[in-house]
């Protein structure tokens, strides 16, 4: 069992969510964004919902029209949903779901400031904050060195403050500094795309997740 919680996100195959699934995720995400370019047709993450034990599953949206979004948490039997950067809060006030997950993406001119403003104005309105360095390619090193407008104390107070699962570099290098460092409620790592139908290389995960499992 994994002694930090683990979201796994993107996850677009069987062979995906067998794995995460096998290693014990709590959460297990899958696209539904219209952009993403491995969304599968509902009724496939549906099939695959129904193959899998264990993790909760999470409905990863953008901004959709409010009763398209109903519509598919309903034909997925949704308890929780992840929203974007930009979802207004009417969106969250309309809907039927138990849990929500807001994601919220980090740019180089992110302040303390600015990012606690955002999570305050979201705060009453969602369960949990989604906070991606990754998005923009900010590594683990520039918030330890300081080279960034948002630096590793201050990232260390928001987790303290709010439930946050944290997206970054994750290594077998770094992985253990992070967790001892931030202290996030959880971490999330990403699903790709299968070498060829239910064949996937996942050594880079496995490095991280036996460091969590054995180490921590």
């Amino acid at each position: 069992m994994l002694t930090t919680t683990v979201k796994a996100s993107s996850v677009s195959n069987l062979t995906d969510a067998r794995y995460f699934a096998a290693w014990h995720v709590e959460w297990l995400g899958f696209d539904l964004t219209t952009s993403g370019l491995e969304r599968l047709p509902l009724i496939q993450v549906k099939e695959i919902k129904d193959w899998i034990e264990g993790p909760k599953i999470v409905g990863e949206l953008e901004v959709l029209d409010i009763e398209e979004s109903q519509q598919i948490i309903n034909f997925l039997e949704l308890e929780c949903i992840q929203v974007g950067m930009h979802t207004p809060i009417e969106y969250f006030n309309s809907l039927t779901v138990s849990t929500i997950i807001k994601e919220v993406i980090i740019e180089s001119t992110t302040t303390y400031s600015s990012l606690k403003k955002h999570l305050d104005t979201y705060f009453d309105y969602v369960d949990y904050f989604l906070i991606d360095f990754s998005k923009n390619n900010i590594n683990w090193d520039s918030l330890k060195e300081g080279t960034g407008s948002l630096t590793q104390q201050e990232l260390k107070d928001v987790c303290s403050q709010y439930e946050v699962f944290l997206s970054l570099d994750y290594s077998d290098k770094n992985t253990i500094e992070i967790v001892a460092e931030i202290n996030p409620l959880g971490l999330i790592v990403k699903g790709g795309i299968e070498e060829k139908v239910g064949f996937k290389s996942f050594d880079e995960l496995d490095e991280i997740f036996e460091l969590l499992e054995e180490e921590i």
